[in-house]
């Protein structure tokens, strides 16, 4: 038994392997914290990272505006236009998105789990639920993840009311 109590610390063969459960445990940390990032990229209007092309000028500040966006990033990731992402359309973290927004574990990830997931995460930044995100709102939610505070968007210049 080598003092290692059952199930513990042994491969298929019983004998026990080195650092078992150490990369494994490193991996799942890196994920959650790739994760974090990605997330408060989504709520920052920059998208669930892999679904986004380029990064927005005037990130979604509505939740209509959000759902657009989704939409418009999804129709350019799908590169074979089936109504789905695959770990290769969503490059280099595809596996990592498949395991997070993939809600039927079918393997790719359709409209619906794409939408669902970013609208999740709209929603919990959207603290008043009045389905806009205002700046503090954004800001609050990328500290939440530990990001720096967007930017501030320059307002747009006041157009002259007719009297």
């Amino acid at each position: 038994m080598g003092g290692v109590p059952e199930g513990r610390g042994r491969g298929r063969t019983g004998v026990q392997s080195r650092g078992e459960g150490v990369s494994s445990r490193r991996i799942l940390e890196e994920t959650d914290m790739k994760f974090h990032i990605l997330a408060a990229a989504a709520i920052a209007g920059l998208a669930s990272t892999p679904l986004l092309a380029q990064p927005a000028a005037n990130p979604p500040s509505t939740r209509a505006e959000m759902q657009q966006s989704i939409q418009t990033r999804f129709a350019a990731r799908d590169a074979n236009h089936d109504g789905f992402l695959t770990p290769d359309e969503l490059g280099e973290n595809g596996a990592m998105m498949i395991t997070r927004m993939d809600a039927d574990h079918d393997g790719k990830i359709s409209l619906a789990e794409a939408t669902a997931a970013s609208l999740a995460r709209f929603d919990a930044a959207d603290t008043n639920h009045d389905g806009v995100l205002s700046p503090e709102e954004r800001a609050a939610a990328m500290a939440a993840m530990g990001q720096p505070a967007p930017a501030a968007q320059p307002a747009p210049p006041a157009t002259p009311q007719p009297h």
